[in-house]
């Protein structure tokens, strides 16, 4: 499986905090099924860039320590980039922000708390200068835990979804997990990743959620969203998408209005 969201650099960001739990944690994600594992370290601001440009050169590195140990897992270079103006033109001018840094595809992070600023005019921005944005965790969003739809013009216009596995098994509380399974059941999701920070908490591997979405959408849904989907990232191939309209969730009768009719 493909995993396209990974804080296993060590020492970059809030992730690996050195190259033994790098090492701890690549063997976790083999042994969860993960054959390869994007490395898409935090970029908040311009500034950052110049972490950006470092990560293909870091990268190799930590993949020779990888071959030596033996350890099966295939390294990509990306970010987790914070929607910031210029963003777009920086992309087109070359900055290595985008995963597989093939210009292809970007990762968006958003704040917990609210939507990014404007969002719709950055997916714009992108798409003209042939970037298909996607957003990371959108399930961990407030505003999109208490209405989903909010993504619906977004999704339509091409903004694509990763959805985090740690929310589809519940460890982000009930309304990440009830909002991921609102995203699935629309078609809106894209991806599949661990967003893994550590060896302990937050730790990388698909399987476990592979299969709990397996048991309630079927096989096929989970090999797009951990296979199929990760490698037209990695060759910069388009990705097919069927959003379904928004379809907001029935009310629960009450017994007052069962018992009146009134519902």
């Amino acid at each position: 499986m493909i995993d396209i969201h990974s804080h296993i650099l060590p020492g970059v960001d809030d992730g690996a905090v050195d190259l033994a739990e790098s090492l701890a944690m690549a063997r976790l994600a083999v042994g969860r099924g993960t054959t390869v594992q994007f490395a898409t370290p935090h970029v908040t601001n311009r500034m950052e860039f110049a972490l950006a440009a470092s990560v293909e050169t870091r990268l190799a590195d930590l993949q020779a320590v990888f071959d030596q140990e033996a350890i099966p897992l295939r390294l990509a270079p990306g970010a987790e980039v914070y929607p910031m103006e210029g963003l777009a033109q920086a992309v087109a001018e070359g900055a290595p922000l985008t995963l597989a840094h093939g210009g292809r595809y970007l990762l968006l992070d958003s704040p917990f708390s609210s939507l990014p600023m404007g969002l719709g005019q950055m997916i714009y921005l992108l798409k003209t200068r042939g970037v298909t944005p996607i957003l990371a965790h959108p399930e961990r969003v407030m505003p999109i835990q208490q209405n989903p739809q909010v993504l619906e013009e977004y999704v339509h216009n091409g903004l694509l979804l990763q959805i985090n596995t740690s929310s589809v098994m519940g460890r982000h509380g009930e309304e990440a997990q009830a909002a991921a399974h609102v995203l699935l059941r629309h078609q809106w999701v894209h991806f599949l990743a661990s967003d893994s920070h550590g060896a302990r908490a937050r730790r990388p591997g698909l399987a476990d959620a592979a299969a709990e979405l397996a048991a309630t959408y079927g096989q096929p849904l989970v090999d797009t969203l951990t296979q199929e989907n990760g490698r037209h990232v990695l060759d910069g191939t388009p990705i097919a998408t069927t959003p379904l309209p928004y379809t907001p969730p029935k009310k629960k009768s009450s017994w007052f209005g069962r018992m009146f009719g009134r519902e």
